[in-house]
Parts: structure tokens; sequence; C-alpha cells
């Protein structure tokens, strides 16, 4: 059975359309170009209409697992949180970031990841979940258990990327450790708060692996055919390695000038939308708004705040004056595309019933009021 929704404001690839997007089960039928809506369609009136947003990282799974330190949550209901703040925030398709290694606020990530997984997977199989949840496994490359941390979970279905990354203090996202220890400071840790903090953050690393890891989380992702992304690259010698590897996306590029390497090698460029939104990296690296401001910013992630997607990609039609399908694909169409998942992220015929109503409120604020998965209304 064919349905209706009408809109003023419809994005689709090749610019606004007012007019009529015609579904047909779980897919989009056709978009057609209309003055008024039609006797049986919904009406949006000015509401837009934009594809649901496709997140390739968050950690927001975590904070639902230990929503306090110290305090574990079941799996199960975990899933459901995570899943409805990221529905809610127009997140149709959600990659959960796990990272395989240390700890964060307390959080044993070795010990969480089975669960968390387990979890999100029995929660799916229910049918319980209103975002789809795909798997995004980061690859600490100097865990001397990386690799049996990783290998269980190589026939799980959901895995879609793998991201390498090393955290080390010294190390690209914290190359500067003077400037780690002033952040430190700021936020009011004394001295032995400090020396604790980057202790535990060299705790369980093993230097000494981290090229052999690598060269093993390479093999792994060509084996089973799992998109690979570079992860906090700041050097040329880094980027030309990612390239090497065969990395598809530049996730969080820590310099400008890697971020204007990665894209001369054709990889996609990712930033956080909370970057975005501040107007700056909370860890002092490479702005989002600089990487827009170059040309080179493809794709925005929510990172460890579901809401700053949508508001992104308004700020760049409002504040950077993006054409509103170019703004809208850094949150749908190519976060899409470049995972291979061609089926989403636009407004045209053939693809999925993906669809996000946005009003625009106070200041511009993009609200979204109705979210739609595959033909049916979930938030």
């Amino acid at each position: 059975m064919e349905r209706r929704i009408y809109s003023e404001n419809i994005v689709s690839p090749t610019g606004l359309i007012r007019g009529e997007v015609v579904l047909q089960g779980e897919n989009i039928l056709a978009v057609e170009a209309r003055n008024a809506p039609s006797t049986s369609a919904l009406d949006w009136g000015a509401d837009w209409l934009v594809p649901g947003l496709v997140d390739i990282h968050t950690d927001n799974l975590e904070k639902h697992y230990q929503p306090r330190p110290g305090a574990l949550w079941d799996a199960y209901g975990a899933a459901l949180a995570h899943d409805g703040q990221c529905a809610s925030a127009g997140i149709t398709t959600v990659l959960d970031s796990l990272s395989l290694h240390g700890r964060k606020e307390g959080l044993d990530r070795k010990e969480a990841l089975g669960p968390m997984i387990a979890g999100m997977d029995r929660a799916q199989a229910d049918g319980a979940l209103r975002a789809e949840h795909l798997l995004h496994l980061r690859c600490e490359v100097t865990n001397p258990e990386l690799l049996s941390l990783l290998e269980p979970h190589a026939d799980n279905a959901r895995l879609k990327l793998l991201s390498v990354m090393d955290h080390t203090p010294g190390q690209r996202q914290t190359s500067d450790v003077a400037r780690l220890v002033s952040r430190l400071v700021t936020a009011g840790h004394s001295e032995t708060e400090i020396a604790d903090i980057t202790a535990e953050r060299h705790e369980g690393r093993a230097p000494e692996l981290a090229y052999a890891n690598r060269r093993s989380v390479v093999a792994f992702a060509r084996e089973y055919g799992v998109p690979i992304c570079a992860h906090d690259d700041a050097t040329d010698a880094h980027v030309d390695e990612a390239h090497q590897d065969g990395c598809v996306i530049a996730e969080f590029p820590v310099t400008l000038s890697a971020a204007l390497r990665s894209r001369s090698y054709g990889m996609a460029i990712c930033m956080g939308g909370p970057n975005f939104v501040r107007g700056s990296s909370h860890s002092g690296n490479l702005s989002a708004r600089e990487c827009a401001q170059h040309g080179v910013l493809d794709i925005l992630a929510s990172d460890y705040v579901p809401l700053s997607m949508l508001r992104s990609a308004f700020m760049l039609i409002d504040d950077f004056a993006w054409a509103p399908e170019r703004a809208l694909a850094t949150v749908a169409a190519t976060p899409a595309r470049s995972l291979g998942l061609n089926d989403r992220g636009q407004i045209a015929a053939g693809q999925r019933a993906d669809l996000l109503r946005v009003a625009r409120r106070t200041a511009g604020w993009p609200v979204p009021a109705e979210v739609w998965r595959q033909g049916i209304r979930v938030a």
C-alpha cells in the first residue's frame, strides 16, 4: 500500500523540493514535486523532510552500561536506553563504537565488551530497537590482547567497521603531553592525580607490538571484507600508512595537513559533531569547522552527543552557506556509502524509507519531530 508525506522542504540529492515522498512498504517509491498535499498525504507543512541519520562513531552505549562510575547497568537495558537516545536524535543507523582496550571512568572495557555486544545482539534480534545498530570495533594497536578480543566477533553480522588507533600519551591525539597536563590542571586535578591519570593511560600497553598488531588488524579487515578507518592521524607518515593499509575513512585527523593529505588519497574525512558545535576539539586538536572551511569535511559522527549530528548539519546550512543536500550528506549519504550501505541515506526512489521530520525552532534549532525507519514511525 502506498503512503504519502508532503513537505515544503524535502532534501533530495539534488536540492530542496516542495512535494511528496511516496512510500511503498519499507522503501521510497518516488519523490514527486507538488505545490500542495494530496488528499491522502500526511502534511508536514514547512517542516523539513530529510534522510534518517547514519552515525559511524558513538561512545554513547558505554554511558548507559555504566551510568555512574562503578555502577553497571544490565546490558539489554543499556542497549534500549542508548537506542532511544539515538532514535530521538534522528539517527536511524548507528555503529556502536566499542574500544578493545583499557579503562574509562573506571569501566573495564575488556570486561564490558562481550556483555555490551551480546546485549545489543539480543535486543536487535528481539525487534526491541528503534534504530538499526551495527558494530564498529576500535582496535588499540598497543594492546597485547587485541587479537584475542577482536577475533571472537569476526562472524558477527553487525560488524561493519574497524579502526586502528594508538591513544598512548605522546602519540597522535595526545602528541603534546604538556598540553594534556595543562588541560588536567585547568580541570582542577592535583599533581598526584595527574600522575595517576597519565600512568593509567600507559597501563596495559606494549608499544613494541603496535606495528605487528596493526598488520594483523588490516589482514583481518581484508579477510572478512570489513572497511577500515584510520584514527587520529597527525603526520604525512601516518596518512601514508593509512592509505597503504586501505583505509577508506580518516577519522578525527588531528591536524589540517593530515586531513588534506587524507583527502588527496580519496579518504572520507570524518569529524565529531560535538567538535563542530562547540567550535573546537575538546583535546585541543583540529577543529571540525576548520575542516569545513577548507572543504575537507565529509562525515560528521555523534562521537559522544547524539543530537550533535543534526545540529551540525543545519549549522553548515545556516552559518557556512552549504547547500542543504551537501550538508545533510555529511550525516546520512556519505557515511552510509563509506561503509557500502547503498540502500539508505537519501530521499530518493529505491532507498530505504528512513525519514526524519525536522522542525525549526528558536534561533533555527533543528528539532527531530518524527523519525521513521523502513517506513515505520519509531520516534
